[in-house]
């Protein structure tokens, strides 16, 4: 095997492991982004469930704003039952 040969194959050798070690850290970056959109979602859900336990709360006002932003199946999930405090105590 000619010295360029060898050569050839160990820069391949590298750029495989090169290319491994960027898709490693791709993968770190997308779990990271991952669970801080699911930490943001967290909050906002949190946020979210106290005010539908407000007694002020309007439920009329969320349901509104939940038909004009969500469709389909999120629009269900998002309804699935009555959001005012009162129907949970009856």
């Amino acid at each position: 095997m000619s010295k360029a040969t060898e050569r050839l194959e160990q820069l391949q050798k590298q750029e495989a492991q090169l290319k491994a070690r960027i898709q490693r850290e791709k993968a770190k970056i997308s779990a990271s982004s991952r669970k801080e959109r699911t930490g943001k979602l967290v909050a906002w859900g949190v946020a979210v469930e106290q005010l539908l336990a407000d007694e002020t709360f309007k439920g009329e006002w969320w349901k509104l704003q939940c038909q004009r932003v969500l469709s389909g199946r999120t629009l269900e999930r998002a309804l699935v039952e009555d959001l005012t405090p009162e129907a949970e105590e009856a």
